[in-house]
């Protein structure tokens, strides 16, 4: 049986006793009974969102009007199970009406919304069957404090759970439409989950593709941040081909050399994003990490690691030294991407990297024990010559680390004199 967090009863039970009802609902269902632990708890309730954020009020709950407009109040519900509790932790749970759209003009957002107060309005203007279900709670229990809750199922969401189908609610068509980034949606939905996309649901996608150019940058963005950060990031890759979704989110498409193995590196975008542009070139990249609305941080370290496939690699101490000056805090996902995209060598350069990491090797010019004020005072003038005598003492130390003390580095230096 699914089960709700204890501190999520007195809210409910709250509704309950005014002889409303709240129902947990959505992606919080869907994980409760695939035994995954919910990132958050989103509830339908059959109160007008003024209503609901009164009762909250007076029962000592903090409100916010995230979306009056749409129904939705965020409800600060303390972990500790009391509504007045205001040191303690909280959870913040999406209240939302139960209600009817009509129209969606911007292909994204609904054009009208009536709070009819059923879930079953709720549940039916949802995207996928396993996200269309609600737990229904026996008010009589909840009095009670213990929990009484049956799964409330209109669209068959739990046989597509166990059968491991992402499915839309209805006709496919009408839902895509709606909302065209549910297209993208459906394809995350499948990576995340390991299930198959339903024969009529996927033939809709492919249909409907063209409606993702509608949606914002930012929205397909952070979908498909999810997608590649997946479980199954290449098959998400595959999807979004096969399905015509790619050329909305990649312009320029992925490197020529394919995927790479995407899910032998850690479940980080920049990562994994570097080795699906490898070798692409510097225009084809820039266009699509421009086209993702990605902040500057991300879009630098993203170009440094895919440009980085024209640097020599060599598993020796050298070549570690000289990886980790032109590359930085980069070096090392530079490697494990050369490695997912079949370079052994990589393997070995990266523990090399990591041993001279741990021993504090001197990697930059800043690193040398001594400065340009120290070849100031032997008499060098400031200029061009004093960064090519650091720059080669700093070469010098890259051959022997050992020779990094300022005795050596001065007798180094003075030989530009002779």
């Amino acid at each position: 049986m699914p089960s709700i967090p204890s501190y999520l009863t007195p809210l409910l039970a709250l509704f309950a006793s005014h002889g409303e009802a709240a129902y947990p609902v959505g992606g919080c269902v869907r994980d409760t009974l695939m035994g995954i632990p919910p990132h958050d708890w989103d509830v339908a309730v059959t109160t007008h969102p003024h209503d609901t954020m009164a009762l909250c009020h007076d029962a000592g709950y903090r409100t916010v009007p995230t979306g009056l407009k749409h129904g939705t109040v965020t409800v600060l519900v303390p972990l500790s199970g009391d509504a007045t509790d205001r040191d303690g932790p909280y959870e913040m749970i999406e209240c939302t009406t139960c209600r009817t759209e009509g129209g969606y003009t911007d292909g994204r957002h609904p054009d009208t919304v009536a709070f009819t107060g059923l879930i079953e309005d709720d549940l039916s203007r949802r995207d996928f069957t396993v996200n269309a279900m609600a737990l229904t709670v026996n008010a009589m229990a909840l009095t009670r404090t213990e929990e009484s809750l049956t799964v409330l199922d209109l669209f068959g969401g739990q046989e597509d759970l166990k059968s491991g189908i992402i499915r839309a609610v209805g006709d496919p068509d009408t839902r895509f439409t709606e909302d065209a980034l549910r297209l993208m949606r459906g394809v995350r939905f499948a990576v995340k989950l390991g299930f198959a996309i339903e024969e009529n649901t996927y033939a809709a996608i492919c249909r409907r593709a063209e409606g993702l150019a509608r949606i914002s940058r930012e929205r397909i963005s952070e979908e498909f941040q999810k997608i590649l950060t997946s479980p199954e990031p290449e098959r998400g890759i595959q999807l979004l081909s096969d399905t015509g979704l790619l050329p909305y989110v990649l312009p320029r498409g992925i490197s020529p050399m394919g995927t790479g193995d995407l899910s032998s590196l850690p479940a980080d975008f920049t990562v994994r994003m570097a080795c699906l542009l490898w070798e692409m070139d510097y225009d084809g990249v820039e266009e699509n990490l421009a086209g993702l609305r990605l902040p500057n941080a991300v879009r630098k370290n993203i170009l440094a690691i895919t440009c980085s496939y024209i640097r020599t690699l060599r598993p020796d101490a050298l070549c570690a030294r000289r990886w980790r000056h032109g590359l930085g805090e980069n070096t090392l996902p530079a490697l494990a991407v050369r490695a997912a995209r079949g370079d052994t060598a990589a393997v070995e350069l990266a523990e090399l990297v990591k041993a001279s990491i741990e021993s504090n090797e001197p990697v930059y010019i800043s690193d040398l024990d001594i400065d340009g004020k120290d070849l100031i005072a032997l008499g060098f003038k400031p200029g061009r010559l004093l960064q090519d005598i650091l720059r080669d003492l700093l070469e010098a130390v890259w051959e022997n680390p050992e020779k990094n003390t300022r005795e050596v580095l001065i007798k180094e230096a003075l030989r530009w004199k002779d």
